[in-house]
């Protein structure tokens, strides 16, 4: 595996506005506790292909910044360690995947927990992409 695989970089991030308002209006969304995740894929040119994620942890549930950034963090590293089947799949298939990763609970997780509910989300990707949907 090169070095540059375990970064998550700038052009991985969506923040598109209008990237984001079309994944949330055309989106499918589903729950893995902790997070939520928003999915929409569609066929595009070659220079589009990959992954998009967007990362969120709502004010309403946890109002101090530290908290906010700290599941953040834990979000990112857990995408981070886990995405390289689903971008080797999308890539290989031509699509542009895009997904909100939302923490959804009031308590704060541990590394652990987060871990595995994205780990079940990748792999529940893998799946949808596998059958074609």
């Amino acid at each position: 595996m090169a070095v540059g695989d375990y970064t998550f970089s700038r052009n991985e991030r969506l923040k598109s506005r209008k990237e984001i308002a079309l994944l949330f209006n055309d989106g499918r969304g589903e729950t893995f506790y902790p997070l939520r995740c928003v999915v929409r894929r569609e066929r595009v040119e070659k220079e589009c292909v990959g992954v998009g994620v967007l990362i969120s942890v709502s004010k309403r549930n946890h109002k101090r910044a530290n908290v906010r950034n700290l599941l953040k963090r834990r979000i990112r590293e857990a995408y981070r360690l886990n995405r390289t089947p689903l971008k080797e799949r999308v890539s290989e298939r031509g699509e542009r995947l895009t997904f909100a990763l939302l923490y959804i609970s009031k308590e704060v997780a541990d590394f652990a927990a987060i871990e595995y509910a994205v780990q079940k989300i990748i792999s529940k990707l893998l799946e949808q992409t596998e059958k074609g949907s």
